[in-house]
């Protein structure tokens, strides 16, 4: 498959702003999101361009793609104040081979919040099946001069 025959996201979904998830993300391939259920879901279709060499999307992009979605769905969730939430620590477990050409959704749950660090977890699912599940922690960042102006408002404005 060449990324010129790759089939559309489902309906709803829409690419981040690169102010939200710019630099190594859109380098990498980026993913899209949409809301459901009042959550921020992301997802993404895997290209020849993020596909190791037997054809399944690389670890190196669901780790990546992970990092950067779980940080946006807690602050959309949690309409946090941080500008930014810088990883701590990133495991991923890897469950089942994501074939080139599927779509592969995320979804994502905090799990705690304290003053200085962000618990979250997220699955990412093929057709509904578990492939990858990931846990983080993030350092929580002191909020811009506007603070109104934030990740979260971006993404509601988004969606």
């Amino acid at each position: 498959m060449t990324n010129a025959t790759v089939d559309p996201p489902p309906p709803g979904f829409v690419p981040l702003p690169e102010s939200l998830a710019g630099g190594f993300n859109l380098a990498s391939g980026g993913f899209l999101v949409a809301q459901k259920a009042g959550a921020l879901i992301g997802g993404f279709r895997v290209t020849s361009a993020c596909s190791n060499q037997a054809g399944f999307c690389h670890g190196g992009k669901l780790a990546t793609v992970c990092d950067v979605y779980l940080a946006l769905a807690v602050v959309f969730a949690e309409d946090l104040r941080d500008d930014f939430l810088p990883t701590v620590s990133l495991t991923m477990d890897f469950m089942a081979p994501v074939a080139q050409g599927a779509w592969a959704e995320l979804q994502a749950d905090t799990l705690r919040i304290t003053r200085s660090l962000v618990f979250a977890q997220g699955l990412v699912t093929v057709g509904g099946v578990p492939a990858a599940r990931a846990s983080a922690v993030y350092h929580r960042t002191p909020p811009g001069r506007d603070s109104a102006n934030t990740m979260g408002a971006a993404l509601r404005a988004l969606l």
